[in-house]
């Protein structure tokens, strides 16, 4: 990681309306954040947020998909015929 991607909390506080823009612009994209020379939180645009979020997702729900594909037994099926005679009564 850059240097660039750390900023003390104390610097932060006095650079709030810079370091916002910053990351808005695209400047940066990522901001670590120290608090007595260690990492304490990170500052993203929430575009970055919004898309990280989207992809954990996307990883939950194909973990999902393997896990239960490795289990599917094609004898424990039905037919959508069957499934719509069974539901639709």
């Amino acid at each position: 990681m850059n240097i660039k991607n750390y900023v003390s909390s104390t610097l932060l506080s006095k650079n709030t309306a810079a370091t916002l823009n910053s990351i808005e612009s695209g400047e940066m994209d990522k901001l670590i954040i120290l608090k007595n020379n260690s990492p304490k939180a990170i500052l993203m645009s929430f575009e970055s947020y919004e898309a990280m979020e989207d992809e954990i997702e996307d990883l939950r729900l194909t973990a999902l998909a393997l896990s239960r594909i490795q289990t599917f037994d094609p004898a424990d099926t039905i037919s959508h015929a069957e499934m719509m005679e069974k539901y639709t009564k």
